[in-house]
């Protein structure tokens, strides 16, 4: 057998190196496109808004059959749900249903995760959600529609992990609600001290409409009334705007308790039309045990062609600064008030704020 000169033992010593320099310059090659295009998708993901807000317009979620309003909104893992009061024809009459969707742009909007107006147990419909988070589980609340004779107005709530698979409906309050000839909608919840705080609007014959605060240790009750359970609602002066309050939502926000309500008044000679409809922000004043809510001031939400009769009825606002910035305002709007039994068609709208004094709407700065 003939050995390798030493010549020969070089040239492919040399054509090794050059095979390994090949190799780890592909390698290296082959990283910078792998890094390149993670950091491209890195830089992409950081760059995607919130909410897309330029490319969005009013309304953002309207159905052509249907009325919809008294909004609600959780934000979980990157999806938005959506809760509304849904009005349209069903055997035989205009009822209410309690809707949920979903959506990851306010532009493409799912399939109701849920719609139910509670024929089964007896009743003409089911209204006026609201959704908070409360020691770790969500919880809706609403109430029934309809005026049934014989069957007054209850207060629900029903709970769920994770926004898609919900209990069964309880009632809420029930041990105060059914007292007398209570008419009572608009139920909203918060945590605090230990437990539940529950506002609700009630009507009972000869008495002015007006919000009632009460507290429970748990859900299931039973409640009692914070006091005399009467809320106050005040303005900057110190009085009552002199509006009916309803539509209630707790927000926790600047280290304080505000209560949301919408605030009208009918028209003297119309008593479908209001001479004011609106969103009204109270900030709880220390040390009145929930019951005096104080420093009242509406928003100033710019007026546009769906909503031109009424701009921003049955609002929810939510602080989400932490992700963008904004305070957010999720409202209804309509531009006539006959039909859908005097409902109009309704359409949901947003808009946002930095300040919760200058707001803008979708394609505005």
């Amino acid at each position: 057998m003939q050995l390798a000169t030493d010549k020969e033992r070089g040239l492919g010593a040399a054509s090794l190196d050059k095979e390994r320099d090949s190799v780890m310059q592909f390698s290296k090659s082959i990283l910078v496109i792998v890094l390149s295009l993670g950091l491209s998708s890195l830089s992409s993901a950081q760059q995607k808004p919130f909410i897309d807000w330029a490319n969005l317009r009013n309304p953002v979620l309207s159905y052509p059959n249907w009325s919809v309003k008294d909004t609600a909104m959780v934000y979980r893992g990157g999806t938005f749900y959506v809760f509304f009061s849904a009005f349209y024809p069903e055997r035989g009459q205009v009822r209410s249903h309690v809707v949920e969707v979903r959506t990851k742009d306010f532009a493409h909007f799912s399939d109701p995760i849920f719609n139910f107006d509670g024929e089964e147990d007896g009743w003409i419909g089911m209204c006026s959600p609201d959704v908070q988070q409360l020691y770790g589980k969500y919880v809706m609340t609403f109430n029934s529609w309809g005026d049934k004779s014989g069957k007054p107005n209850e207060l629900f709530y029903m709970t769920s992990d994770d926004l898609i698979h919900w209990s069964s409906r309880k009632t809420l309050g029930l041990n105060l609600t059914q007292i007398g000839n209570q008419r009572v909608i608009d139920a909203a919840l918060a945590q605090a001290d230990g437990g539940y705080y529950l506002v609700y609007k009630e009507q009972t014959p000869g008495i002015h409409s007006r919000p009632r605060m009460a507290f429970s240790a748990s859900l299931d009750g039973p409640f009692h009334y914070v006091g005399d359970g009467i809320v106050s609602l005040l303005m900057p002066d110190g009085k009552d705007n002199g509006f009916f309050h309803e539509n209630y939502e707790f927000l926790r926000a600047n280290g304080q308790w505000y209560l949301l309500a919408t605030d009208y008044l009918h028209n003297n000679q119309d008593h479908d039309k209001y001479d004011v409809q609106a969103p009204y922000l109270y900030a709880l004043e220390p040390g009145s045990r929930w019951l005096t809510w104080a420093q009242g001031r509406t928003f100033d939400i710019p007026r546009e062609t769906f909503n031109t009769e009424s701009i921003d009825n049955a609002a929810a606002l939510y602080d989400w600064r932490k992700y963008d910035g904004y305070y957010y305002l999720i409202y209804a709007g309509r531009d006539e008030g006959q039909t859908y039994a005097k409902r109009g068609w309704n359409q949901i709208a947003l808009a946002r704020s930095k300040d919760l004094v200058h707001w803008s709407i979708p394609g505005k700065n």
